[in-house]
């Protein structure tokens, strides 16, 4: 039972960074609603707030999602680097630049770092202070 749970809230949590992630990039930080991204998730407003306090904390998991999977992309290479060190380089940059902009455009990086710098002390900018 508990397996069926946890997958059916890791559905969820997804569902809610789907939506998040494409309502940001369509309307922007300001103009993504909470109500609609629960909508797109096909979840309840208070479901959201189950899992995150407020919107900044969306964008914080979405920033800490992608910066993760950057990581790890470049964990691989070094685990594995190619024999030229130039390549190895060129490898590591190429996945930096076709990650970065994933999840979030550069609009939307640009309203994260300024979150982070006016809330610091917020879970968003603890998180994103975290990351960098």
């Amino acid at each position: 039972m508990s397996g069926l749970r946890e997958r059916q809230k890791a559905d969820r949590h997804r569902r809610i960074i789907d939506a998040a992630t494409a309502l940001f990039r369509e309307a922007g930080y300001e103009g993504a609603k909470i109500e609609a991204i629960a909508a797109q998730a096909e979840v309840s407003i208070g479901t959201i707030y189950n899992y995150y306090q407020n919107k900044g904390d969306i964008l914080g998991a979405i920033v800490s999602m992608e910066v993760n999977e950057v990581l790890n992309a470049g964990r691989g290479v070094v685990a594995s680097p190619p024999a030229n060190v130039g390549d190895a380089l060129d490898t590591l940059i190429g996945i930096y630049i076709e990650h970065s902009l994933n999840y979030l455009s550069k609009e939307m990086w640009r309203q994260a770092m300024a979150i982070s710098t006016q809330l610091p002390d917020s879970l968003f900018g603890q998180t994103y202070t975290a990351l960098d």
